[in-house]
């Protein structure tokens, strides 16, 4: 599985790095994503729906392409030391109402981003200064391996004045430099994006990947649910999505018309553990020990899913290759049994709390399922998007026992593992499990500080023996489109860029 998954990711990366020089403006594309982002404010955290429109919707200092980082409103970068660095942008860049872009409005979207809390990898930039017109100083707290380049394209760029103009903080109506604005969004249903043919990059040979915009228009359109998008791939209402059940996608396979490219996930789903209510660590491995991740896998992507051996898998370039062949608490109900002995439960009920946008049903039911004949009742507690970030960066950790989240990053694998376990990117000064480790602190930090294989197996193992956190599985997205498209592109995170796509 693993070697024919990374010959998936090496075509991916092809087809990301086309050559564009000969694709034809198309028309329009209707693209078929899973969820609604509820929410296009530059600065909202992150969901399965925001991630399917993000670069049609905004720009960013920097992009990623295969390994390079490009800038996109970033002109050059000094390094002034090591906590410490110039960005100069264009001088010429302008958004979608004509406000130009200055290093003023860079400042204002990260330090207004940054206050808001949903992106807290910023909580390592301690200060942005404005040294002219069109570069910005950026001091940082601290900075680990793969963290630079990350920063840079963590935070949407905005003008002050359209974003203050805004009636509703550009929840539903952007002003962005893209080039596609958005005319139409109606929630729950469709995001209609039109090319302005006003782009501020008029050279072509610096407009990048995530820039390009080879049709007139794009129509997201939302449909939750597996068989209805199967159904609107096969009645021509949509061209191109990369969110086709594995159930369904067989359907498409040698099928004249249509097109299936399967793309790994960039995103982990594991289980973090509330140390408040799972104080005891043989608790904790009782509950994952009893948790089947194959009948995750089986039922809620119909067997095609990595199953995680740590939080996070493969595709980043720190990943132990060792760690494939160990033991991580496979389904075992009699080692389950001995643990829950050990830790003196025979029942109870724990709150499962889940971003019902991002994970699909059958994860927390199976979860649910496998506990019960354990005599455990899981009470599922699902919230949408806004208030699932709310809870999950609370300091009071009263509303949830046990959460199921997700996390990828666009660099590193130490990246994901920072999101909930670096103490020093929460605003309660503990992981998100509100757990306070030194020892965990210190491992983390020297596999930051140096991904070398030793230091990231120190951190792996005695996360593994502690079981804060417990690795599920990492899905297998089937991208699959119409003859109406040439070539599908895909962005760093294996979403579609229908700007970037050849019709």
């Amino acid at each position: 599985m693993k070697k024919i998954l990374s010959l998936i990711m090496a075509l991916v990366m092809v087809l990301a790095m086309a050559n564009f020089a000969s694709a034809e403006q198309g028309d329009t594309v209707i693209v078929g994503i899973p969820a609604d982002p509820g929410n296009i404010n530059p600065f909202q955290g992150m969901s399965v729906g925001r991630i399917g429109i993000l670069f049609s919707t905004y720009e960013f200092l920097v992009t990623k392409v295969g390994q390079d980082y490009p800038g996109v409103l970033m002109k050059g970068l000094t390094q002034v030391d090591d906590l410490t660095y110039d960005v100069e942008i264009y001088d010429y860049i302008h958004d979608q109402d004509n406000n130009h872009v200055t290093a003023n409005d860079v400042k204002f979207c990260y330090d207004y981003c940054k206050e808001q809390g949903n992106q807290p990898k910023l909580e390592a930039i301690e200060s942005i200064e404005v040294l002219s017109d069109y570069v910005a100083r950026f001091h940082f707290d601290h900075l680990d391996s793969g963290d630079l380049y990350t920063l840079l394209m963590t935070c949407p760029i905005v003008t002050q004045a359209a974003f203050e103009a805004s009636e509703d903080q550009m929840a539903t109506d952007p002003v962005s430099t893209s080039p596609y604005r958005v005319v139409k969004y109606q929630t729950g249903s469709t995001i209609v994006m039109e090319y302005t043919g006003n782009y501020w990059q008029t050279d072509e040979s610096l407009v990048q990947l995530t820039s390009k915009h080879n049709v007139n228009q794009i129509v997201f359109s939302v449909i939750p649910d597996a068989m209805q998008m199967s159904n609107a791939l096969k009645a021509n209402e949509i061209d191109i999505t990369a969110s086709v059940d594995a159930s369904y996608v067989k359907d498409f396979m040698d099928v004249e018309n249509y097109q299936v490219v399967p793309i790994p996930d960039n995103n982990t789903k594991y289980l973090i553990f509330n140390s408040h209510v799972f104080s005891d660590v043989n608790l904790r491995k009782a509950f994952a020990y009893a948790i089947d991740t194959e009948e995750i896998a089986q039922f809620a992507y119909d067997g095609v899913a990595l199953l995680a051996k740590t939080i996070g898998n493969y595709k980043y370039p720190d990943y132990v290759d060792s760690w494939n062949d160990e033991e991580y608490y496979e389904y075992d109900p009699e080692k389950a049994a001995e643990y829950f002995k050990a830790a003196g439960v025979t029942g109870g009920t724990y709150r499962l709390m889940y971003n019902i946008g991002d994970q699909p049903s059958a994860i927390p039911t199976t979860i649910q399922s496998d506990l019960l004949q354990f005599g455990i009742n899981i009470e599922l507690v699902p919230y949408e998007n806004a208030l699932f970030g709310t809870y999950k960066a609370a300091s009071d950790s009263g509303e949830w026992d046990l959460m199921l989240d997700q996390g990828g990053s666009p660099s590193l694998l130490t990246n994901v593992w920072k999101l909930s376990m670096d103490r020093r990117e929460q605003v309660h000064g503990t992981t998100i499990g509100y757990v306070d480790d030194d020892q965990l602190q210190s491992l983390l930090e020297a596999a930051i500080s140096d991904n070398s294989p030793e230091n990231m197996d120190a951190f792996h193992q005695y996360l593994k023996e502690q079981c804060y956190e417990y690795g599920l599985v990492a899905a297998v997205n089937n991208m699959v489109h119409t003859s109406k498209v040439k070539t599908a592109v895909t962005c760093y995170r294996g979403q579609i860029l229908p700007g970037a796509c050849e019709y």
